[in-house]
């Protein structure tokens, strides 16, 4: 019996200053959550006070000094005390736990607490009365009457811990739910052999090791969840970029990745929804959409989120066609204030048929972005696949972007002039400088080039690369005594947004010391893109230089007439859809456009005049310039320069 006794002081002592050094270590340690990491102190520090306090009592027993007195004393009262701050302290950690999931404070948990100062009650009256236990005149520890108050209030409290801990198990990291098992299951056991082992501290070194136990498997729980929160969005708690990685390569080392398509794909509307019920709301709808379409997935297929509203799956090929339904109808509840409101979600989505596992994951996402910026910007459809034919076609793109800025240092991109004629007397009254692109010997049209310069920009280059090109021509033709007409010459949409547009419009003038009459800048209607205020102070900016301006394919866009009412263009050129079908209805709309132009004070050029016909009709409704085929084609500098000798056209 003397080395169990032995053995057990060694094992409390070493108990508790185990305890009390994770109390410490505890103390500079960062938890996922600051309640938690309150819990686990508390229950670390009690746990120490209790082990202590079990050394001490055995230690001192039976010693009749006044230092044993108190020392016995004080650690029994301890021994009990702090069995009950345990249950507080494990009554808060599950409190915190359920908080943080369901934010329930669950009516057990109250119960728990009551019972814990029940016990301590019971311990205060103890201490006048003995009938929990009493310390005899030898200073030795007894048992009294209703000692098994002492059993039945921590019983009753660890059924209930025990239940909540098994209704809840979902909430809990599968390592904490097993501690949170041992930490009811070791010291109830423990608690009933020490009824039969008079003497033995088995319930207590029970204690002891399951707290032990459990700050050990938090770390490991905390550990396996900063990595998982390394791999994981935090509204949806889907993969980030990293964790998608992490899910590609894993499919590669398993050679399975060609089993998949990814999907890239960006929800629509979003701006609209969170304009109308606000950011948080948009917020919880992108949320509610997202896990709806998870809840469609395979155990093994993939959903992430990279950011904002745009997401990335890995789907078996043969559920595509089902995701891609779902990826472009799905209605959603959305609770609001006043209601659940049901809102139809869709994305548009690019779609990489994965054909090999020798690729990086980085690849994969490009080639699935790729496709949906076709989608969206090009294509305009809910989806597209990248296909052979379409990587084709992107990289020959690709390759003419990078090919683009080479060949304007060349000089390679020429203005032609597109004559425009007054039909009262046939003369030349002005020209259109058109680009074109000679290359490796042949000329290159605008639509084949033009896209791919406005998708990064460089159309914004080309725009004043061809008024210096313009403005040199004409420094040319003065010099050489000549009398050129004005040239109109196109600024792109995306030119529109520079602040100081008009004045580097002008100082490119200056530079060749061009009179402004002879530059005209021609501006797509653009309401949708800028507000008509907008436009109408870069059209005054540039009439401040003395410079005219026209707006261009003027009857297709959205705004038109509002357009006329605001900015005062000089010229309105009729687009020529007008002139194509030669019906009554659109003759009648020509006419109202030209007697409403005449009457804002601003000229009119019909363009796209390729007949006799065409040309009839555009002078009966009072249009006396035109640009177009019928006339002549746009021309390379050469010719035009002699059409300028000769502006006189013969009546054909």
């Amino acid at each position: 019996m003397g080395t169990l006794y032995y053995l057990q002081l060694f094992l409390l002592l070493l108990g508790g200053s185990i305890c009390i050094l994770i109390f410490f270590f505890s103390t500079i340690v960062n938890y996922q959550s600051a309640l938690k990491k309150k819990a686990i102190l508390n229950l670390e520090f009690f746990t120490a006070v209790l082990l202590y306090s079990d050394f001490f009592a055995y230690v001192f027993r039976g010693n009749t000094s006044t230092t044993g007195y108190w020392v016995v004393h004080i650690s029994n009262f301890l021994l009990f005390f702090v069995v009950y701050l345990e249950l507080i302290g494990l009554q808060y950690y599950l409190k915190t736990c359920l908080l943080e999931a369901h934010k329930k404070d669950l009516f057990r948990l109250i119960i728990i607490r009551y019972v814990s100062y029940a016990g301590i009650l019971g311990l205060i009256v103890n201490t006048f009365t003995g009938f929990i236990y009493k310390i005899n005149d030898a200073n030795l520890y007894t048992r009294g009457p209703f000692f098994f108050i002492s059993f039945v209030l921590p019983l009753v409290a660890y059924l209930l811990f025990l239940s909540i801990v098994i209704e809840y198990r979902k909430i809990f990291p599968k390592l904490i739910f097993i501690a949170l098992l041992l930490f009811f299951i070791l010291p109830l056991s423990c608690s009933i052999l020490q009824c039969f082992l008079y003497g033995l501290s088995l319930m207590n070194l029970a204690i002891g090791f399951c707290v032990v136990l459990l700050f050990a498997l938090s770390l490991i729980s905390q550990n396996r969840f900063l990595v998982q929160a390394a791999c994981r969005e935090i509204d949806t708690g889907l993969p980030n970029t990293y964790g998608l990685n992490l899910e590609m390569q894993k499919l590669i080392e398993e050679k399975i990745l060609t089993r998949y398509n990814a999907f890239y794909f960006d929800i629509k509307r979003m701006g609209v929804i969170n304009r109308k019920y606000g950011g948080k709301n948009g917020t919880l709808a992108l949320v509610t959409y997202a896990h709806s379409l998870k809840s469609s997935l395979k155990e093994d297929e993939v959903l992430g989120r990279l950011s904002g509203n745009l997401f990335v799956a890995l789907i078996r090929k043969e559920n595509t066609q089902d995701f891609l339904e779902r990826l472009t109808h799905t209605e959603i509840s959305l609770p609001l204030p006043d209601g659940v409101e049901k809102i139809v979600m869709s994305s548009v989505a690019g779609i990489y048929e994965i054909d090999t596992n020798d690729i990086e994951p980085g690849d994969i996402l490009s080639n699935a972005l790729m496709a949906t910026n076709i989608a969206k910007h090009i294509q305009h459809k809910p989806y597209v696949f990248l296909t052979p034919e379409l990587q084709k076609e992107i990289d020959e793109s690709k390759a003419l972007q990078d090919q683009i800025p080479i060949s304007m240092g060349k000089g390679e991109f020429k203005p032609y002039y597109q004559p425009k004629i007054d039909v009262s007397d046939n003369t030349l009254c002005g020209a259109e400088a058109l680009v074109r692109w000679e290359h490796n010997g042949e000329i290159i049209p605008p639509g084949k080039f033009i896209s791919e310069l406005e998708r990064n920009e460089s159309i914004c280059k080309l725009d004043f690369y061809v008024l210096d090109y313009v403005c040199r021509d004409i420094r040319k033709w003065l010099d050489e005594g000549k009398n050129p007409p004005a040239i109109s010459v196109n600024f792109s949409r995306k030119n529109l947004g520079n602040p100081v547009l008009a004045e580097q419009i002008h100082d490119t003038l200056k530079k060749y010391n061009i009179p402004e009459n002879l530059i005209q800048v021609e501006i797509t209607e653009t309401i949708d893109e800028y507000p008509v205020d907008y436009l109408k102070g870069v059209v005054l900016a540039l009439r401040d230089y003395g410079m005219s301006t026209a707006l261009d394919d003027f009857g297709t866009g959205s705004a038109s007439i509002n357009l006329i009412k605001e900015v005062p263009f000089n010229v309105m050129k009729i687009d020529k859809s007008f002139i194509d079908s030669l019906n009554d209805k659109d003759q009648k709309i020509l006419g109202h456009i030209i007697s409403l132009a005449a009457d804002v004070g601003s000229d009119v050029i019909t363009e796209g005049v390729e007949t006799s016909e065409q040309l009839s009709v555009v002078k009966k409704l009072g249009c006396t310039k035109i640009q177009g085929f019928y006339f002549d084609k746009p021309l390379p500098r050469d010719v035009f320069e002699s059409r300028m000798d000769n502006p006189v056209y013969r009546t054909l």
